[in-house]
């Protein structure tokens, strides 16, 4: 993330990596997975199919705008890729909105953890909760997620990650802000207007202030904004065009849709320029990222 002069600054929380090709080779086997039993025990062990591997408990821990750590003695911190398979401590389906605050989990898996900090596990096939637990049980994580999430600067547009899937990887990726129009209101109750000019996403260098993501295939890309726009729009260029922003190449419109509240962009694909723009009742802001094919 970067100041109002360009500048990328320290403020970001879990990602996976700078770019697909390094989140591919940090791909690691969890060290000190221990089978684990299903509720009820050994008989309830049984009904776990094999797909879904060992066992490993940790406890809940969400925080900020719908983010999450799972913690646990077995692998330390970690995110989870939440399964259509989640279960309260009764034995009910429920959704992942309804886990709590400082409930211990039992959760089976393939035993495959991207290596990162915090760890993400995408290949969770069954959640359990075996304890509920209280909301005070998890004060002993709150110095980990200081070090991982700080809350938004309200002189400050939000910030964007997005997140996207291959067959090898889960990964999260920061992409860097550029121009903005922003009204915040200070200590003192004054409201302040900041506008912040930025060159145009196709003068941005790829792989520094322009986001780089490796699409060998088309991909689905997850934006997640620290504070949820009210709406977005997105353009795209011909990666042919970068650095000729001055040539005034025609974008196309790209169809931004919803899924689980958030808005998503299908079928990004190699060779072009991704420029996103956000839109709050406080103003609006620019990001940009490059998606690019083989290496």
């Amino acid at each position: 993330m970067e100041n109002k002069n360009g500048k990328k600054n320290g403020k970001s929380y879990w990602l996976i990596g700078i770019g697909a090709a390094a989140a591919v080779a940090a791909v690691a086997v969890i060290a000190g997975m221990a089978a684990g039993k299903g509720r009820g025990g050994e008989d309830s062990e049984k009904e776990i199919s094999r797909e879904e591997g060992e066992a490993i408990t940790a406890m809940y821990i969400p925080f900020g705008d719908g983010m999450h750590i799972f913690a646990g003695e077995q692998c330390g911190i970690f995110v989870a890729v939440f399964p259509d398979e989640i279960y309260d401590i009764d034995g009910n389906k429920i959704g992942k909105e309804q886990l709590a605050k400082g409930n211990m989990v039992r959760i089976y898996g393939n035993g495959i953890m991207l290596e990162s900090y915090p760890g993400q596990y995408p290949g969770i096939a069954r959640m359990e909760v075996i304890e509920v637990g209280k909301p005070s049980d998890a004060d002993v994580y709150q110095e980990i997620v200081n070090q991982i999430y700080q809350e938004p600067d309200p002189a400050e547009p939000p910030m964007l990650d997005v997140e996207y899937r291959t067959d090898m990887m889960v990964a999260t990726v920061m992409i860097n802000r550029g121009g903005y129009e922003w009204v915040y209101t200070d200590e003192d109750g004054l409201s302040n207007a900041v506008v912040a000019d930025s060159l145009h996403v196709l003068d941005w260098k790829a792989g520094e202030m322009l986001a780089e993501i490796r699409a060998e295939e088309p991909l689905e890309l997850t934006l997640h904004f620290s504070v949820e726009p009210l709406e977005v729009e997105v353009m795209r260029y011909d990666a042919s065009f970068l650095g000729k922003a001055q040539e005034l190449p025609e974008g196309e419109t790209v169809t931004v849709e919803e899924k689980d509240g958030k808005p998503v962009l299908s079928g990004v694909t190699a060779g072009y320029v991704y420029d996103i723009t956000g839109k709050w009742e406080n103003g609006q802001a620019n990001y940009g990222f490059v998606a690019l094919g083989k290496e």
